[in-house]
């Protein structure tokens, strides 16, 4: 009886080493399929893109894989043959390309075997993204996600499937000719991963973005990104219930010309709370991603073409003495500004009221103001009630103008009819919209405004029907 117990301890350590043999062959196995050249040559036969890069660790025991310099870019000759990373010369320069300097992906491997990916932790040390926003806003990157033509030196026959069939399409809503709405970076679909996932976070540090407007080659930068998602809930088979993150980022972006000398804003902006990454009906990539931001106090605005037009459509009230165009040269926000906000086509759209601090003018735009950044088109309805020192000296200097010109007595009415449909509260306010090239927009005050003729011959005629005992109309 003695023996049995050294017998069984015998055969559990048989037993283990067998195990740790198979986990080790297993380990060996994996490292050895998942290498450089494989991560890039699964990337290019997904994408139009070639893939560098430039070291890959695997850890099963770990449940993690380590990468450094990855970088996806335009796709040429040796991704079309997929060659081996090794024999490629250097990639050439291009303003469209993703380079990531250091990224590790941490999972939970026994939740494979439930049919579920759990992705732990996602770290990306040094991101940098670059392209153009287009005419028609699409941003350049987008084509990185197309499907490619030749692959391993052979035509992509996925291209000749119907659209139905190809992934990361649906039957339905197969493309933007047939439904007028964008699909957005087509290339992925959530039912590429058939898998419920969920992932506790994703961190980006030390990420930043070059922007390229290609219809007036400004340029925007966004540095300093700190981003990070947590919460991801996403179920391809039930995406109507599971199918959402949590999104944290904080960053700077710099507005600048196209020879990076002269800027144009450098602002501080903020990002908390829930998205929907998926579209529900197609399974793509949300095409309308919508999100809350703020614009963080001192962040500062040197030019705003905007206001700028506004103040020399008063002409009409500056022949009246009453001129507010001498404004700062520097607008800087007074309080955190937040907003709701969506993209989509390139097309940024308020999805609530704006309220923004500048300087202490008040400016209001109204929800469903947008902007098109690839073609700089714009519609902004909105309200500017100017600070109470701008105010206050424009009216006093348009109050004695007007005393000089028609007398003390008559200033006051003359003033009145004037100035009462742009003041609000003792300041001076003027609701407009603008429209067409954000550059060089077209503003109109959404308010009668009167010349000094008009209000003579108001007052005049309601003086004389005041003395006449008849009621002056409504202006």
């Amino acid at each position: 009886m003695k023996r049995y117990p050294k017998i069984l301890l015998r055969v559990l350590g048989v037993l283990l080493c067998l195990v740790l043999v198979a986990w080790l062959v297993i380990s060996l196995v994996v490292s050895s399929l998942l290498d450089r050249d494989s991560v890039a040559g699964w990337l290019e036969e997904e994408y139009n893109m070639r893939v560098d890069l430039r070291e890959l660790r695997v850890s099963l025991l770990g449940g993690s894989i380590d990468l450094a310099g990855l970088m996806m870019l335009p796709r040429d000759q040796h991704a079309d043959a997929g060659s081996p990373l090794e024999s490629r010369p250097q990639a050439a320069g291009s303003q469209t390309r993703v380079i990531i300097r250091k990224m590790s992906v941490k999972v939970g491997l026994l939740n494979l075997l439930r049919r579920q990916l759990v992705i732990n932790k996602v770290l990306v040390d040094g991101m940098e993204v670059s392209f153009l926003i287009e005419r028609d806003g699409s941003p350049s990157l987008e084509t990185l996600f197309e499907k490619p033509e030749i692959i391993r030196g052979k035509t992509n026959g996925e291209l000749n499937m119907p659209k139905d069939r190809q992934a990361g399409t649906s039957g339905d809503r197969g493309s933007p000719e047939n439904t007028g709405e964008a699909i957005g970076i087509d290339g992925f679909s959530i039912s590429k991963i058939p898998l419920a996932t969920s992932m506790d976070s994703l961190e980006i540090r030390n990420g930043a973005l070059h922007i390229k407007i290609r219809k007036n080659k400004n340029r925007i930068q966004v540095s300093d990104i700190e981003a990070s998602v947590s919460n991801l809930d996403v179920d391809p088979e039930n995406l109507a219930e599971h199918n959402s993150a949590y999104l944290k980022m904080d960053a700077r972006i710099d507005v600048m010309d196209r020879d990076r000398v002269v800027y144009y804003a450098r602002m501080a902006v903020e990002t908390r709370g829930d998205i929907e990454p998926f579209d529900r009906q197609t399974g793509l990539l949300n095409p309308e991603l919508a999100i809350n931001m703020t614009l963080k106090k001192d962040s500062k605005i040197m030019s705003l073409p905007i206001i700028d037009r506004l103040t020399s459509t008063l002409e009409k009230l500056r022949k009246a003495g009453l001129d507010v165009s001498d404004l700062e040269d520097v607008l800087v926000v007074d309080d955190d500004a937040s907003v709701r906000i969506a993209l989509l086509d390139g097309v940024v759209r308020t999805h609530a009221p704006w309220y923004i601090g500048l300087n202490g003018h008040q400016l209001l735009m109204e929800q469903d103001s947008w902007h098109n950044t690839g073609s700089d088109d714009h519609q902004i309805n909105a309200d500017l009630t100017f600070s109470r020192k701008v105010s206050e000296s424009a009216l006093g200097r348009a109050n004695k103008f007007l005393s000089e010109l028609v007398g003390d007595e008559l200033a006051v009415s003359v003033g009145e009819f004037l100035f009462s449909p742009v003041t609000r509260e003792g300041r001076v306010y003027v609701p407009f919209v603008s429209s067409g090239d954000f550059n060089r927009p077209k503003v109109r005050p959404r308010v009668k405004l009167f010349d000094i003729k008009d209000a003579l011959k108001g007052v005049t005629l309601g003086k004389e029907k005041e003395g006449s005992g008849e009621t002056s109309p409504d202006r």
